[in-house]
C-alpha cells in the first residue's frame, strides 16, 4: 500500500492519544520506519501490523480500528488534502456511490501503482447494494469505514451501513454492504 495510508493511521494516532502513542505503536509494532513517505509504495503487511498493534494498545478488536481509519480517511484525508478530486464524486450521497466504480481511474493518475478494489452499485429503491470487489484480504472493515464517512461527508443521518456477508465466510468473490434509510 501507499505511505499515505500509514501516514492516514500515525494521524489518526496522534490526533485521538497523542504522539508518545504513536511513537509506543510504531517501536511495539517492530517496523523501523518512523515517517512513511506519500508515494511511496510499502509491503501490505506494514499496514496490518500497526492496525492490529493499534488494536493491541487500545485493547479493542482490529475491525474497530479499520473502520474507524476508513472514516478518518474520509473526513479528515480525503476531504482535507483532496477536496477537488472528492468534489468530482458527485453532488450527493446517491450520486457519490454511483460514481464510486469510476473513482478510483481519478486516483491513478497521483498513485500508478495502486491496486485499487472494484465497486458494483446497485439500486433497490429503498436501499442501495455495494459489492466490494479487492484482492487484498482484510480490508472489509476499512471499506465499511469509508461508507459510514461517506454517509457524513453528506450529512446523510439517516443512512446506515450494514456489512451483510464478506467473501471470507461466503461462497462469493466479494464483500456486500447494504446502505439503508431510517424511515422518521
Amino acid at each position: 500500500m501507499y505511505g499515505i495510508i500509514n501516514q492516514a493511521i500515525q494521524q489518526m494516532v496522534i490526533r485521538d492519544h497523542g504522539e508518545e502513542d504513536w511513537l509506543n505503536i510504531i517501536h511495539k509494532s517492530g517496523i523501523d520506519i518512523y515517517e512513511f513517505r506519500n508515494h511511496e509504495n510499502y509491503d501490505d503487511e506494514y499496514t496490518y501490523v500497526l492496525a492490529g498493534t493499534l488494536a493491541e494498545h487500545l485493547n479493542t478488536n482490529i475491525s474497530d480500528i479499520l473502520r474507524a481509519l476508513g472514516e478518518f480517511w474520509i473526513i479528515d484525508i480525503s476531504l482535507k488534502k483532496y477536496p477537488a478530486m472528492m468534489a468530482t464524486g458527485g453532488n450527493s450521497f446517491r450520486e457519490f456511490l454511483f460514481n464510486l466504480p469510476k473513482f478510483h481511474n481519478r486516483v491513478y493518475l497521483s498513485y500508478p501503482d495502486l491496486i485499487a478494489p472494484e465497486f458494483k452499485i446497485k439500486d433497490n429503491g429503498d436501499h442501495i447494494e455495494v459489492e466490494y470487489h479487492s484482492e487484498r484480504e482484510g480490508l472489509t472493515h476499512l471499506m465499511e469505514g469509508m461508507l459510514l464517512g461517506i454517509i457524513k461527508m453528506f450529512n446523510e443521518n439517516q443512512a446506515s451501513v450494514k456489512l451483510v456477508y464478506t467473501k471470507s465466510n461466503s461462497t462469493f468473490d466479494h464483500d456486500l454492504f447494504l446502505i439503508t434509510w431510517i424511515e422518521n
